[in-house]
């Protein structure tokens, strides 16, 4: 038969464990691992970015009239392949968002899709399914996205782009620099953020 004793002792022991494991309430969280802060702020649209005009003047596109197999491309001022694949690696990396073959583009264009269950953007922020932009073969190096149209003027004001000639979607030029990759990557990021949150964060026009 276990003595009282025993079982008193047995019931202190598991009393100072649960204690041990269970924090203070005024504790203080642990920070995170050096880095996950600026990884995960880096998905979310600067929001004082002013969007200077683009610099030179604007690059040849085709028109791509109807009836033709023509597609909306640019044509001269081509991202350098390298900026063209530092964009991708980003874009790719975003929350919630999947690569595949383009749902409307030209063969070998790559479209950012988002997951169906993590959609809370208006159907104007995608241009087919979830596709909500993609990038256009290396030779050509452009993409189109979505933007909400008070941005997406102010992109074509600015002229980092143009208006698709039949569907008005947004075309961004690709990038020619590390200092043109960042603007294009802050724009890149307002889309994703109206397709993923729908949240609308405009810019600064200088």
């Amino acid at each position: 038969m276990v003595s009282r004793r025993k079982v008193l002792g047995v019931h202190v022991a598991l009393l100072l464990a649960a204690t041990a494991c269970t924090p203070p309430a005024n504790e203080v969280p642990r920070a995170e691992a050096p880095g996950v802060s600026r990884v995960l702020s880096s998905t979310a649209p600067e929001p004082s970015f002013r969007l200077a005009a683009r610099k030179g003047p604007r690059p040849e596109t085709t028109d791509a009239p109807p009836g033709t197999p023509l597609a909306h491309r640019q044509l001269s001022q081509v991202s350098p392949t390298d900026i063209q694949e530092r964009l991708f690696t980003r874009a790719a990396a975003l929350p919630d968002v999947t690569v595949a073959p383009s749902g409307i583009s030209v063969p070998g264009a790559r479209a950012f899709w988002l997951r169906p269950d993590s959609v809370r953007g208006p159907r104007a922020a995608f241009q087919v399914g979830t596709e909500f932009a993609h990038i256009h073969p290396a030779e050509d190096g452009s993409l189109h996205v979505k933007f909400p149209p008070d941005l997406a003027r102010q992109v074509f004001q600015q002229g980092w782009g143009m208006p698709h000639p039949r569907s008005g979607t947004p075309m961004l030029y690709g990038p020619r620099d590390a200092d043109e990759l960042e603007v294009v990557w802050q724009l890149l990021l307002r889309s994703y953020a109206w397709a993923h949150d729908g949240q609308v964060v405009g810019v600064t026009v200088e």
